[in-house]
């Protein structure tokens, strides 16, 4: 094999393997059916950043969180006492059938996954179907955070 040839395939090898890895795929979209609620933990923001940590105020907040490129939100209520998230609401904005009713999925699950845990614990990956939605959500918890360090 031409060296050139060798180190790209080498290349594409590595990305598939950190791809596989990270719980990533080309088939991760919205309209995705499966719909096994999961939240992976991780002390970092979507751009790889160190999050903030506790303690914050306590409180109810709520924010919208933004994601994707087409300026996609979804509401986020949240109660906190002592860094720990007591209620949780999910409000969907998005007005297309589809994207509603996956917004609808998501909000639903997302209570069992985050109510009780510490705020700085909660990092949504994959929910309900929904491999965009999360990210919305994990954007307005660094809101949140922003707003209750006050």
């Amino acid at each position: 094999m031409p060296p050139l040839r060798k180190r790209i395939t080498t290349a594409l090898v590595g990305i598939s393997a950190t791809a596989a890895i990270a719980g990533c795929s080309a088939a991760d979209t919205e309209t995705d059916s499966s719909a096994s609620p999961s939240a992976a933990s991780t002390g970092a923001t979507a751009s790889g950043s160190p999050s903030r940590r506790g303690p914050y105020e306590d409180g109810e907040y709520t924010v919208d969180g933004e994601y994707g490129t087409r300026g996609s939100s979804i509401g986020v209520a949240i109660t906190l006492e002592g860094d720990e998230i007591t209620a949780v609401d999910v409000i969907p904005h998005a007005t297309d059938k589809t994207s509603r009713a996956l917004q609808r999925r998501f909000a639903d699950a997302v209570p069992t996954l985050v109510a009780g845990r510490d705020i700085d614990d909660v990092r949504l990956d994959r929910v309900a179907g929904n491999s965009h939605t999360p990210a919305g959500f994990n954007d307005a918890l660094e809101k949140i955070k922003t707003e209750a360090s006050g």
